[in-house]
């Protein structure tokens, strides 16, 4: 089969491997139906800062369908849709059996510790999986991860209902931040991001309006958001984050739904 293998930093190959075997207990073979490049890829690939075992078929944000599973396994089903959480938890630490599988002893990432989603079959824990509906387009459905990093800032963000809310960054992260507020009603959402084709396809799509972070408070704009509180930075960049330590009023909130690897 044809997978993608990160070899070394700016070293990847579309490879002839064998494909999988039947899976080892607990374990799920997938056939890969979708998959999305994630920032983080990139940053490997550019950086190899991550790259804890070589050649590994990179890629946590996939779909797929399960196509045999290991003994003990009943969480899933042959024929099963299912998509792929990105991290790679054991589930025994305490952490784990406490349901933090965030902060699990032994944390990895899928397409670093383990084989990823860049091939035409992979395999995962199934206790990595979760089923989505088949009539759900697997492009769509491979944005299950990033689509839940966005909704755990919103929730993080516990703005009050009709507060405005600023997000910094219009990638896919701070895209889906604010189509997700637009959604919660009657709330002022301002989308800021130096790519100004990318914040106008997100206001766009989402109602939101355009602001110049750089320009805040003067911004015309931010009449619609008198005091602003709320905010959350899609960007890793330092700077913008303490631009917006310095926009928001006291008492905020500033989710950080990004990763700062540099001080930029």
């Amino acid at each position: 089969m044809k997978a993608a293998r990160l070899h070394a930093a700016g070293d990847l190959r579309v490879e002839d491997v064998p494909s999988p075997g039947e899976p080892a207990p607990g374990w799920v073979r997938l056939k890969v139906t979708a998959a999305g490049i994630c920032g983080s890829d990139l940053h490997n690939f550019r950086t190899g800062q991550w790259i804890n075992r070589a050649p590994s078929v990179v890629g946590h944000e996939f779909a797929g369908e399960v196509t045999a599973v290991g003994a003990g396994v009943s969480q899933v089903a042959l024929g099963d849709r299912v998509v792929a959480d990105s991290r790679f938890w054991c589930g025994e630490c305490p952490a784990c059996r406490a349901g933090l599988h965030n902060v699990c002893a032994t944390l990895g990432f899928v397409g670093e510790v383990c084989d990823g989603g860049f091939a035409e079959e992979t395999q995962l824990p199934a206790r990595l999986l979760l089923r989505h509906d088949p009539a759900l387009d697997p492009a769509i459905a491979a944005m299950a991860e990033p689509l839940a990093v966005a909704l755990h800032a919103v929730r993080r963000l516990s703005a009050p209902a009709g507060a405005p809310v600023l997000i910094a960054g219009c990638g896919p992260i701070g895209g889906l931040a604010a189509l997700l507020l637009s959604r919660q009603g009657d709330r002022p959402v301002l989308v800021a991001d130096r790519n100004a084709a990318r914040a106008d396809l997100v206001a766009e799509v989402s109602g939101a309006t355009v602001v110049d972070l750089d320009a805040l408070p003067g911004d015309p704009n931010l009449r619609h958001a008198p005091d602003l509180r709320h905010a959350i930075d899609a960007t890793g960049s330092v700077a913008v984050m303490a631009r917006l330590l310095d926009v928001l009023a006291g008492g905020g909130t500033l989710p950080v739904a990004s990763m700062a690897w540099r001080r930029s």
